[in-house]
């Protein structure tokens, strides 16, 4: 999709540019940044997990929340995946807890059995796996290793990444993404990203995990992106290609089906939909308004028909990110489905096409 989303690009290049510039003055790096439970509530009886802890938890991390998961009766896990980014995990400028990620994992958790996110600074990706474990709940969890052009970002990231999966292990981690369209940014080489993704595999089988798979996210060079991946994974948007919203579910199911799904299948690969979703605020792109009335129609034509078919994807996003303002693009800030104040935003109903809690149906990216 690279001519629909070049002007959200453009701006993202130029701002994460002068970032990195100014990271590496100070020296900085920049990103934007087991036990298996046995007591796990399903969705179809309204079961929830009691909060005991069936799983390491780190002791040195303080919880001052209730573990009680409280059902909500306008929740149902029907969205297949849910892109997640906790607030305030803009490295170096940290300002996540684990209380605050719990409380997003109680939400989480009532609305789908997978999340994928987007970095491991500022301990979110600890956060995330101490939280589950302490919730006494299962997940399937995309971590992603950021990619930019410093080398310091990678390594800090990498080196993250696998502490935090030696201490809590892999049972929830369903695939790794190393990287997220840095190709497209011009902040690495198809050749440079390939050995990374190759370094991170080869950690990983080494661990022990060879079924689990890495790979990379990009728009660019697509054909070297499928060669050094064990899945194609790619953002299908709808809005950036101006489509209208009525039209927004048969456009991504035929992009996705032609341009990832074929391609893919050619090399005995499968395809993911990494991001889809729609904005509830901002500038227009062509036919594609961006408002809470069509991010509600996208969710009526998209999500259960989605889940009937079996396409894997992950729904951008569950919560708006109100610091992507630093782009100068309003609209990148209301992508979620909830505010950033954890409400169901006004006016929107959500999908109902319950899927099973992960582990007890839901097992994988593709089941």
């Amino acid at each position: 999709m690279k001519g629909s989303l070049t002007k959200r690009t453009k701006i993202i290049i130029a701002v994460v540019t002068v970032i990195v510039i100014a990271a590496i003055a100070g020296g900085l790096g920049y990103h934007f940044t087991h036990k298996k439970d046995t007591n796990q509530g399903t969705q179809n009886n309204g079961s929830i997990p009691n909060g005991s802890k069936g799983a390491y938890t780190n002791p040195d991390i303080p919880i001052n929340v209730d573990l009680k998961i409280q059902s909500n009766s306008s929740y149902t896990r029907s969205f297949w995946g849910l892109a997640y980014t906790p607030l305030n995990v803009q490295f170096p400028w940290c300002g996540d807890t684990q209380d605050e990620v719990i409380e997003d994992l109680k939400i989480l958790y009532q609305l789908t059995p997978r999340i994928r996110i987007y970095g491991v600074d500022c301990r979110q990706f600890e956060y995330i796996m101490n939280g589950i474990n302490a919730l006494n709940i299962r997940m399937g969890v995309i971590p992603t290793i950021w990619v930019d052009n410093n080398q310091t970002t990678y390594d800090r990231q990498h080196d993250t990444f696998f502490q935090v999966t030696e201490r809590y292990g892999w049972d929830n981690i369903i695939g790794v993404s190393v990287g997220n369209e840095a190709i497209y940014r011009k902040e690495i080489t198809a050749e440079e990203l390939q050995r990374r993704v190759k370094e991170v595999r080869d950690r990983i089988t080494k661990a022990g995990h060879p079924e689990i798979p890495v790979f990379s996210t990009d728009i660019e060079q697509l054909d070297k992106i499928l060669d050094m991946s064990d899945i194609l994974f790619d953002n299908v948007h709808p809005f950036f290609a101006g489509t209208r919203v009525e039209d927004a579910s048969s456009w991504t199911f035929k992009y996705f089906q032609e341009n990832d799904v074929a391609v893919a299948a050619k090399v005995g690969k499968k395809a993911v939909i990494s991001e889809v979703g729609w904005p509830t605020g901002g500038a227009p792109d062509r036919g594609a308004i961006a408002s809470v009335g069509n991010l509600q129609i996208l969710l009526d034509n998209f999500v259960c028909e989605a889940n009937k078919r079996k396409v894997p994807n992950f729904f951008f996003e569950i919560f708006d990110e109100p610091w992507k303002i630093i782009f100068n693009e309003p609209r990148e800030t209301m992508w979620g489905v909830f505010s950033d104040k954890k409400q169901l935003k006004a006016g929107l109903t959500l999908p109902n096409c319950p899927l099973p809690a992960f582990g007890q149906g839901s097992t994988s990216l593709f089941e």
